[in-house]
């Protein structure tokens, strides 16, 4: 099903007029924002993205990128994780920023600055917004020892002599 790379530039106005559906893969070598989070940059990211217009005859963008066995690093051993990332994709494309800020909510603008889609780009951002925030193992414990306790020494109360004078009054 994803046996054929993405070309590396499409234009989506087309496929979005001619309703088209196109799958295949990216290296994920050549996404080089997605691999500065990972501790390899082997293997393939799948991608189905199905191209139409909506009701307001916007050019949309709708799929799935995924990929499985990522290696990240864990945040509280910083040893490898490997995990599954998908990226659910409902993408508007723009010409402005004014259009931009005019979507509804469902959609995520892509600002289209020429007639053509940079797919790596695209799909190396929206892999980097389904990095989990702070990825680690479930059964991962801290083993670290931060120090010794801290002994603490008793200083005297400068105010010990006002006090007991308060006290004879």
């Amino acid at each position: 099903m994803f046996e054929t790379p993405l070309p590396p530039f499409l234009d989506p106005r087309k496929l979005c007029d001619g309703q088209q559906t196109i799958t295949g893969y990216v290296e994920l070598v050549s996404l080089a924002g997605f691999c500065s989070y990972l501790q390899s940059d082997q293997g393939r990211v799948s991608v189905e993205l199905h191209f139409a217009r909506d009701n307001a005859h916007r050019p949309v963008i709708t799929g799935k990128s995924s990929i499985e066995g990522v290696q990240i690093a864990c945040q509280r051993c910083l040893d490898a994780i490997s995990l599954d990332i998908m990226a659910d994709i409902n993408v508007a494309i723009v010409l402005t920023e004014e259009q931009a800020d005019n979507l509804p909510t469902e959609y995520d603008p892509w600002l289209l600055e020429d007639k053509k889609l940079a797919m790596n780009e695209f799909i190396d951002h929206e892999m980097i917004l389904n990095i989990p925030i702070v990825a680690y193992h479930s059964d991962c414990e801290v083993t670290s020892n931060f120090g010794g306790k801290e002994t603490v020494q008793e200083k005297p109360n400068p105010f010990e002599g006002l006090q007991a004078l308060l006290q004879k009054d």
